[in-house]
């Protein structure tokens, strides 16, 4: 009686561990459509922002935008880690966060400096256990609002590299492909430039006019110069917004997965307790009926 008791204990906890994570897929699979309408949502004004400023960059051919300035050789590097603050969304970190780690060795046996701005719990912890340099951090929220706070945080390492303290810098994410896929990606964006070998589309600066589009001039105010640099700064301040964005989506993707596939192993591991229990129940009863026989026989011999 003992092992059945435990059985059926093992599967009262496996029983109501399968609520907890059938009412997380429940959950991850609400919110995921709103974070999937946010990532999604961005992309085109990211496109259409890349095709402004295109034109604007050719206004002035002399002059060179302080964000894209080219320094060699490059010494210095910074990096922004964009991760979530819970886990249970199966891979999503870890993946991200071994591409990240393998470039921070890269880096280091290069002889080249890297300061991190991290985005989420989940990369702070485990990078700061690396050792690595953290100038700034910012929880990611459990659902992401573009906020002051965020704003602060990702200007950290703009001005870096616009003070000339780093002359270099990346983003790592999760780019959100659709529901079951979801890409980590590490890419430069700083400073900004075209035909980037290894750069995704999406963080490229396409320098060049369409064939058969001719530039328009404008009015400027209060001048050429620095209006371009001022739709380059909200240009980047996009690209971090999309990276922070689309990694939600792919939080929410990946906990619903991970969650649903929990559930299922639940339900497999309860049915194989059943049928243990079942066997168990069976094999105790037959005992007790072969130990009464026995008893009754013993009797009739006396």
């Amino acid at each position: 009686m003992a092992q059945t008791r435990e059985i059926r204990a093992q599967i009262s906890n496996i029983s109501k561990t399968r609520k907890i994570t059938r009412a997380m897929e429940r959950m991850a699979f609400a919110r995921l459509a709103q974070a999937r309408k946010r990532a999604e949502s961005i992309r085109p004004y990211g496109r259409i922002l890349r095709k402004m400023m295109a034109r604007f960059v050719h206004v002035d051919g002399d002059y060179q935008p302080a964000l894209m300035a080219r320094r060699d050789p490059v010494k210095r590097v910074g990096l922004i880690v964009v991760t979530t603050d819970r886990g249970m969304c199966g891979p999503l970190n870890t993946r991200l966060l071994q591409e990240v780690v393998q470039q921070l060795e890269r880096w280091q046996q290069a002889g080249q400096e890297c300061s991190l701005t991290i985005v989420g719990l989940r990369g702070l912890a485990t990078l700061k256990r690396c050792g690595s340099r953290v100038v700034a951090h910012v929880p990611a929220g459990s659902e992401f609002q573009p906020s002051e706070e965020l704003l602060g945080t990702m200007s950290v390492p703009i001005m870096q590299f616009l003070r000339g303290e780093i002359d270099e810098l990346y983003v790592a994410t999760n780019r959100f492909v659709n529901v079951l896929n979801y890409q980590p990606l590490l890419s430069r964006f700083l400073p900004l430039g075209h035909a980037l070998a290894g750069v995704p589309e999406h963080l490229q600066l396409p320098l060049h006019h369409h064939p058969g589009h001719h530039p328009v001039d404008y009015i400027y105010e209060p001048g050429e110069q620095e209006a371009v640099d001022a739709l380059l700064l909200r240009y980047v301040e996009t690209i971090i917004y999309q990276a922070v964005a689309e990694n939600a989506a792919c939080e929410q993707a990946a906990r619903m997965t991970a969650m649903k596939s929990a559930s299922e192993n639940a339900d497999q591991r309860v049915e194989e307790l059943t049928l243990e229990y079942h066997k168990a129940r069976q094999e105790a009863i037959t005992r007790e009926l072969i130990e009464i026989v026995a008893g009754a026989a013993a009797i009739d011999e006396r």
